[in-house]
């Protein structure tokens, strides 16, 4: 009887409608990844059955085998969103203290909670390593709503030139008299609370070719404890033959208690890169390595995966790196909805580690990864489950047909 048969085959193209309805129902849903059912025929066997003489009791599903293929990546505009480009999953858990339960998806639409925790769509936080070293175990991600540090100012430098045609002065220093030097130019620097003060220089032309250097801190040149700084000597093609390096050295800790310079030891090292031309005196590039305090200005993510807060002051400083998990068997991975999958026996347990080590896919940040689902091939597949649909209901009619002709014998 073909009843069997054509049963079997009714019920397999009802499994296989049924996958390809759930992949065209996820062709939007992000990170998702298609399903192919697998089918296999079907034998009733006896030993010593003649191997001639078989005949198949129709088809069966042993498998619904999912598909990991790369989906296309697409640019969202939010920072926090990621995309692995390759191989792995990002691991995820539930916001509960001690719960061990690890969740994995390739859905990376994240965002900050209320605490600063990196969340998926779910509320589940997103794992990595503290810093940028990638090193023990996998930890709730957390974005510090701190200021960015301040830093003192330990390096000036300078590119600029003195008026050869300038005359020489022997009038002793000071620097409220304008009088007593040639040129003078200011630069912004932070001490350790992060709080600006105008460090000045002063060039005065003592001979030809030769120049001294003088310095104040916000005006006072008191403060400045070895004046004049330095000398500057140019030949007479307006190059400079003397050390391009001279150090300030200013009275630290400041009057408001901060310290100052290189260590807080109120050194400064100056770099002069000085011409000496028939010209007037400017400045062409002034540049110092301090900063002040910042606010969090935003979060981005490396293709390494390092999670980076950048300040307003400048600071970049790595909070996390993201860690990828991958599987010896990722199709035993057992499918938990929510764009999620969580680990079985037959997946084998999850290797974290970061972007790029091993086989795992770098991220791209500002982007998540589309449904791999190719919704024309599906539309294909249904149009070949119906039709296979029909013709085993075509199978059974007949079959009934001819078991009706049996019973209407006289």
């Amino acid at each position: 009887m073909a009843f069997q048969q054509g049963l079997s085959g009714l019920s397999s193209s009802a499994k296989a409608l049924d996958v390809i309805s759930h992949n065209v129902a996820n062709a939007n849903t992000t990170g998702f990844k298609a399903n192919q059912t697998v089918f296999a025929d079907v034998y009733s066997t006896t030993l010593g059955a003649n191997p001639y003489m078989q005949v198949g009791s129709g088809v069966s599903v042993p498998a619904v085998r999912q598909n990991f293929s790369q989906g296309s990546i697409t640019t969202t505009g939010n920072a926090l969103d990621m995309a692995i480009n390759g191989e792995g999953f990002f691991i995820t858990k539930r916001p509960v203290a001690n719960d061990l339960q690890m969740f994995y998806t390739r859905a990376g639409e994240f965002q900050l909670d209320k605490d600063g925790y990196v969340i998926s769509a779910n509320g589940y936080q997103l794992l990595g390593y503290p810093g940028a070293a990638g090193a023990g175990d996998p930890q709730p991600i957390r974005v510090p709503f701190d200021a960015g540090k301040p830093a003192e100012t330990s390096q000036v430098e300078m590119t600029f030139n003195l008026d050869a045609g300038q005359p020489a002065i022997t009038a002793a220093f000071d620097a409220n008299d304008p009088e007593t030097y040639n040129f003078s130019t200011s630069v912004q620097v932070y001490d350790s609370l992060g709080i600006a003060h105008n460090l000045t220089f002063y060039f005065r032309k003592t001979a030809p070719g030769n120049w001294e250097v003088y310095g104040s801190f916000d005006g006072d040149s008191t403060l400045v404890t070895t004046n004049p700084i330095g000398t500057l000597t140019f030949d007479g093609a307006g190059a400079l033959t003397s050390s391009p390096n001279l150090t300030v050295n200013v009275t630290s800790p400041l009057a408001n208690g901060a310290d100052f310079g290189g260590g807080g030891d109120g050194t400064v090292d100056v770099t002069l890169n000085a011409t000496q031309y028939s010209l007037a005196s400017s400045v062409t590039t002034l540049s110092q390595d301090g900063r002040p305090a910042g606010e969090l200005a935003s979060v981005s993510v490396t293709k390494e995966g390092r999670l980076q807060a950048r300040y307003t002051n400048g600071d970049v400083k790595d909070i996390a790196t993201v860690a990828i998990a991958t599987f010896r068997n990722p199709n035993a991975l057992i499918s938990m909805g929510d764009n999620m999958w969580a680990a079985s026996l037959e997946s084998g347990q999850a290797a974290a580690g970061i972007p790029g080590s091993g086989t795992r896919g770098f991220i791209t940040g500002g982007a998540v990864e589309s449904s791999n689902v190719d919704l024309t091939a599906e539309l294909v597949n249904m149009i070949i489950q119906q039709r296979a649909y029909q013709a085993n209901a075509q199978s059974i009619r007949t079959q009934d047909q001819i078991l009706q002709t049996v019973i209407n014998l006289r």
